[in-house]
């Protein structure tokens, strides 16, 4: 059962939104019939098989078993809180949540410690200096560490492997600025596009694939940046169109920068590549959990956002 986690304050920041819809089942175990010579025949049914990295369709993220829950790291780094609905929903079982996902596909074991109150220091903001006063689900680490500040999605014990996830290596500068894509990776997307690249961001890496983020030139009022995941000749785009403002394209204050695009995992999915994103401007945080299907990378209902605006 997944809970909406939608933040009010950010309806609205952007110019863009969507979802899709999903649904899977997980087969049942399939009895099995042993026969004897001479015996009456006996019924068992098969054990369940421990995941193997050589078996077809193992190691995968069964999607419709994620919830749509985010939380984000205090300064410490060694406890979360989940990021509240704007309907005050509650979770189902919050003790069932032990990992937390992102900071390019790391997954950090957590434990359930106990629903906090927000009180009258609350400025509701979702950040590290409002953590203790918010309300929340908290969270504090088991093992590993979380890094300060930063998102993550939160999933039920078994459904996300560590086999599952994609290591990443981001590309980020100590100037907070990515390293550009390659030429020949320019060059790919300018023709599939036709459009020319004004500007790219190499997000993340993994030995296989490149995740990237391209801003196209202008034309007329129209505008376009788009998130790429690239491995050979495959190329997926999750594409953010927008009418030029002055004031703010695509984040409010924002010119005609995009923002900061982050990736937080990347997945193999029962029903596809999963991308974790977090889009970032001057007003908050966006997160968006984005699925592979026909040919793209599309929305999915797994979205939440945090305020920070002054």
């Amino acid at each position: 059962m997944k809970s909406g986690m939608w933040i009010g304050g950010l309806a609205g920041l952007l110019i863009l939104a969507g979802c899709g819809d999903k649904a899977a089942n997980e087969p049942s175990p399939t009895p099995v019939v042993s026969e004897q010579a001479e015996a009456t025949p006996v019924v068992t049914e098969t054990p369940e098989e421990q995941p193997s990295a050589t078996d077809q369709g193992v190691n995968q993220v069964t999607f419709s078993q994620l919830d749509n829950v985010f939380g984000f790291a205090n300064e410490a780094g060694d406890q979360l809180i989940t990021i509240p609905n704007e309907n005050g929903e509650a979770l189902d079982n919050p003790e069932q949540f032990n990992s937390a996902i992102g900071n390019d596909s790391e997954q950090v074991e957590i434990e359930f410690v106990r629903h906090q109150e927000a009180d009258e220091q609350d400025t509701n903001r979702q950040t590290a200096g409002n953590f203790t006063h918010m309300a929340g689900y908290l969270y504090k680490v088991k093992s590993g560490k979380l890094l300060s500040n930063k998102s993550y999605l939160l999933a039920r014990e078994g459904v996300v492997s560590k086999e599952s996830l994609v290591g990443l290596t981001g590309s980020r500068q100590a100037d907070g600025q990515y390293l550009s894509a390659d030429a020949n990776t320019i060059t790919q997307v300018e023709a599939l596009k036709n459009r020319k690249v004004t500007k790219s961001s190499l997000l993340a890496e993994s030995p296989e694939a490149k995740i990237a983020l391209f801003v196209f030139e202008r034309d007329g009022d129209d505008m376009l940046a788009s998130i790429a995941y690239i491995s050979g000749d495959q190329v997926l785009f999750k594409d953010f169109p927008a009418t030029y403002n002055e004031s703010g394209t695509w984040r409010v204050d924002g010119g005609d920068d995009p923002g900061l695009f982050e990736v937080s995992f990347l997945a193999h999915s029962d029903e596809g590549l999963l991308l974790g994103i977090a889009w970032a401007g001057a007003e908050g945080e966006n997160l968006y959990v984005l699925q592979e299907k026909d040919g793209a990378l599309q929305d999915t209902d797994l979205t939440g956002g945090r305020y920070w605006s002054p």
